[in-house]
């Protein structure tokens, strides 16, 4: 009988002691791990669907990473700002008011798009081994800088010009903008190398790096959407219609210095440049 009594009060002990831990468990998840993800999420969660709740997640994931590294980033994807346009005045002076849930950054959509100027982003390095531990994969894409052009010593110099950060499926656009002397911003094409992963992400849906693209500077306002805090242009509708024109061309520096000598020759020294004109194609043939 004191051998039953005792298997009943242990039964009774670990059934109490594994409610318990079970309640410890949804008490450590409701107020620890949501609030990892902080209020906003508490407040959209219920209006999320897996996927789209993942696609916020991967964009806040990303935002929280660069604000940590200190890496100000700022929106140009166009299809994000042309949605944020329509309300950009009521985002502005009273967020609140706007319907609950997640109305932007939850739309159906593989890439999500922000720029960075180069001059201000110090300790690159850290950011990217952080980015692994997220789970984040990613990748650099390298061009050469057109401001060394001409430049013997310094032409074909290679610079970053795009990163891509994927994790669940979505993925992170990051275009490098650099100041050009002409007071312009200018990014560089997307180019794939020999040896490198075509599928890595949906290369063909990236709104930007189909060629190269030069921008007036833009100022920048801060800004809350759908919970996320970020940079945008201060008019995004300027931005959109700079995006649709910004194709930028650059100039064939060897051509041009070519012809300049040649110009140089016609006009001062017109016996010099007949030799020249008959001896120059036997001297560059193979």
């Amino acid at each position: 009988m004191m051998q039953r009594v005792n298997k009943n009060v242990v039964l009774a002990v670990l059934t109490a002691a594994s409610t318990l831990f079970l309640l410890f468990q949804l008490y450590y998840y409701r107020y620890y791990i949501s609030g990892k993800n902080g209020a906003a999420f508490s407040r959209l969660k219920g209006s999320l669907s897996v996927q789209d709740g993942t696609r916020w997640r991967v964009v806040k994931t990303f935002l929280n990473l660069v604000s940590n590294h200190k890496v100000p980033v700022f929106l140009v994807d166009p299809h994000m700002l042309g949605l944020l346009s329509k309300d950009i005045e009521q985002l502005r002076s009273s967020p609140d008011s706007l319907l609950p849930g997640c109305q932007y950054f939850c739309k159906a959509r593989d890439v999500t798009t922000f720029g960075l100027l180069d001059k201000i982003w110090e300790h690159k390095g850290s950011i990217f081994r952080a980015a692994e531990k997220l789970g984040f994969q990613w990748q650099k894409y390298e061009g050469r800088d057109p401001r060394l052009e001409g430049m013997d010593d310094l032409s074909g110099t290679e610079i970053p010009l795009h990163y891509l950060f994927k994790m669940a499926a979505h993925t992170i656009h990051l275009v490098v903008f650099y100041e050009r002397s002409g007071n312009y911003l200018w990014h560089g094409p997307l180019r794939l190398k020999r040896n490198m992963d075509r599928k890595f992400a949906p290369f063909r849906k990236l709104q930007f790096g189909r060629y190269a693209g030069a921008y007036s500077s833009s100022d920048l306002v801060h800004m809350t959407v759908d919970g996320l805090k970020l940079k945008i242009p201060r008019d995004p509708l300027q931005f959109l219609s700079a995006v649709s024109h910004s194709r930028f061309l650059e100039c064939r520096y060897k051509e041009a210095r070519s012809f300049f000598k040649v110009v140089l020759l016609i006009h001062f020294c017109p016996p010099v440049f007949n030799i020249y004109y008959y001896i120059h194609p036997l001297m560059t043939r193979p």
